[in-house]
């Protein structure tokens, strides 16, 4: 009897091992004494144009099975960026399912996006507006079949749902967001419905454009890890005596949504 019971504590013992949250340094490997600064809440960032996205999300993850393809992937060009936010208080005695669900109703509030802002180079290095209209959708044909953002009380497999967003570069926009959850990570993929254009050029047709979200539940906080692929395009274009640096635009706008869901969880 006694070794029976020996034997269930050790299987109870590796069972929540196998569970338990990740650290920073574990989920990143690659990314060495950089730990750190997460850790003190600065940003890290790269692009397959540089040094790869694979060693800035989290290893063994569902975004990391992302950037795996798309440091494999012709014609296209892939940004991202990773950031730890802490959680928030009284998340202590929450579960990592409850944790995941909150995670998702966070990432849902499609219309709580209106506002989001960016760093203007331009502008003097001021806050500039990026998302001026978001909102959620029943139909992406019909930017007029405005609906509220869902909210979950359990944590579905996926699902998927719609939106329109206006933002201050491409104008008004359809997006198709499709959402995989686990209890350790929400990942969402959001997909350009519609055209991206500058003015009457189209920079980013439909379907060439994807976004990545992933909240990832670390020991010391949420991993926030992001990503934008832009797909049959050069990172800039020119439109008549302007440039349009598509991959500025598009860092700048995974930047403006991490930015966004970090405040959202304090």
């Amino acid at each position: 009897m006694k070794k029976t019971v020996t034997c269930a504590i050790l299987i109870v013992a590796v069972l929540c091992s196998a569970f338990a949250a990740k650290t920073v340094r574990q989920l990143l490997p690659q990314i060495g004494d950089y730990a750190n600064l997460l850790i003190e809440g600065e940003t890290l960032s790269n692009s397959t144009l540089a040094d790869g996205v694979v060693h800035i999300v989290p290893r063994n993850s569902l975004i990391h099975q992302r950037a795996l393809t798309a440091s494999e992937e012709e014609n296209s060009f892939t940004v991202g960026i990773v950031a730890l936010a802490p959680y928030p208080a009284g998340w202590e005695t929450m579960s990592d399912n409850q944790k995941a669900v909150a995670l998702l109703n966070i990432m849902t509030a499609v219309s709580r996006q209106k506002g989001i802002t960016y760093i203007s180079r331009t502008a003097g290095y001021k806050p500039k507006t990026l998302i001026e209209e978001s909102y959620c959708i029943s139909d992406p044909g019909n930017t007029k079949s405005r609906i509220d953002d869902p909210s979950f009380s359990e944590l579905p497999k996926s699902f998927v749902q719609y939106s329109y967003q206006k933002d201050n570069r491409f104008g008004g926009n359809t997006f198709v967001l499709d959402y995989n959850c686990t209890d350790e990570e929400i990942f969402l993929k959001i997909t350009n419905y519609t055209d991206m254009k500058f003015g009457i050029v189209n920079c980013v047709p439909a379907g060439k454009l994807s976004m990545y979200i992933d909240a990832h539940l670390a020991k010391e906080g949420v991993l926030v890890s992001c990503l934008a692929t832009v797909y049959d395009r050069e990172p800039t274009i020119k439109v008549l005596f302007y440039t349009v640096d598509i991959e500025e635009s598009f860092r700048r706008r995974i930047t403006g949504l991490k930015d966004w869901f970090v405040e959202e969880l304090k």
